[in-house]
């Protein structure tokens, strides 16, 4: 699956538009509902994700993020600001991301099978500071999303938090 997207982007942020498109997937043995409860939780992804701290709630829904969930955190050595812009429980979420420098665009999608979920992670950044960064970043994103979708795997097979 991976070359081909699986994300609604708006027209802003396709992989076409974009400096970068990273992906990644896993197969979790867990029930979607369990990963669901997990990634929807910001103020917990620093349990199980190092690349995710400092996160402030700044608006909408919490703990539980949901469409229009505004928060603020450290990832990728910068402060991020986010939205929930695409929510469909338990089978996708999105969210913004506004940084010095840059913009992102970052999808999931939660699909059931025999055994657990099949999950894919997309991201897309632009931006000036992004271009300048992307030789570096982009490998630096893959592999820490697939060690967030591991420690996702980790979390959720023990239910929800």
């Amino acid at each position: 699956m991976i070359g081909e997207t699986v994300i609604s982007w708006p027209d802003e942020h396709t992989p076409e538009r974009s400096a970068f498109h990273a992906v990644n997937e896993l197969e979790i043995p867990a029930r979607p509902e369990a990963i669901w409860e997990w990634l929807c939780r910001p103020d917990l992804w620093p349990s199980y994700y190092s690349n995710a701290r400092l996160i402030k709630h700044l608006e909408g829904p919490w703990p539980k993020v949901e469409l229009g969930s505004r928060f603020r955190w450290w990832s990728f050595g910068a402060f991020v600001i986010s939205e929930v812009v695409a929510y469909e429980p338990p089978e996708r979420i999105s969210w913004d991301a506004k940084e010095l420098g840059g913009r992102g665009y970052h999808g999931w999608l939660l699909r059931p099978q025999d055994g657990g979920t099949f999950v894919r992670t997309e991201e897309t950044q632009k931006g000036l500071g992004i271009q300048v960064v992307k030789p570096a970043l982009r490998p630096l994103m893959v592999r820490f999303h697939q060690r967030w979708l591991e420690g996702l795997s980790r979390v959720s097979t023990e239910g929800p938090p």
